[in-house]
């Protein structure tokens, strides 16, 4: 089973701290007037720092390490932002602006994603409506969360329980297709059984007497009579 919904964490923990900082999540404006503290943020981004961190399982990464992206897989994150999760183009287009090492993770982490989209599709066109939904799904609950790390909200809350109901059904979908799947693939593999065992069965009948039709077949190809 291809997974296809990765958590993209940079892209929710620059959100997020978009968000803390007042900025619109749905899109990209001068920053209002009133601003919290720099502690505030700074404690903002330290709490999802660490979120990070315990997602990548305590894998430390420096922004030094990071390796700008290429034209092409910038290209394929922009198309699947496109489509799909257009409510991200704000953010990453701030984070470029911004020149932010997050944005070539963030942007290599959703052309990962593409791809695998484009796998599903090659594989079944039904796959990939399912893969898609869910992972529109999933990318609704991650923003909703990343935005209530760093400010509560009654709506954002039942936005969320909402979204995860979404999110849930999506997966039961996706999983029950891929039962499907297997179930079909397992009656294929049971008819190839029962042949292979009846070829067997077959060749296990006189095997003398198909030893030497095989020769004579042999021997005729090769241009020679029987002596």
């Amino acid at each position: 089973m291809v997974d296809i919904t990765k958590n993209h964490l940079t892209v929710f923990v620059a959100l997020a701290i978009f968000v803390s900082t007042g900025l619109s999540v749905t899109a990209v404006g001068p920053t209002p007037k009133a601003k919290p503290s720099s502690s505030s943020v700074r404690a903002s981004q330290a709490r999802l720092t660490n979120s990070q961190s315990l997602a990548d399982n305590g894998k430390k990464t420096s922004p030094r390490n990071v390796v700008p992206v290429d034209r092409q897989t910038e290209t394929k994150a922009m198309e699947l932002v496109r489509m799909h999760l257009p409510e991200l183009g704000s953010v990453l287009q701030r984070l470029r602006s911004d020149r932010s090492p997050e944005y070539d993770r963030a942007v290599r982490d959703l052309a990962r994603s593409a791809r695998k989209l484009e796998a599903a599709k090659n594989r079944d066109e039904r796959l990939y409506d399912l893969e898609v939904e869910l992972l529109k799904s999933q990318n609704e609950v991650n923003l909703l969360t990343a935005k209530l790390k760093v400010r509560d909200s009654e709506r954002d809350r039942k936005l969320l329980h909402s979204g995860a109901g979404r999110l849930q059904q999506a997966q039961f979908a996706r999983d029950e297709y891929y039962v499907q799947l297997y179930r079909q693939r397992l009656e294929r593999f049971q008819n190839q059984l029962e042949a292979t065992e009846a070829k067997v069965r077959a060749n296990k009948e006189n095997p003398e007497q198909k030893l030497e039709k095989s020769y004579l077949s042999l021997l005729r190809k090769a241009g020679r009579d029987q002596k």
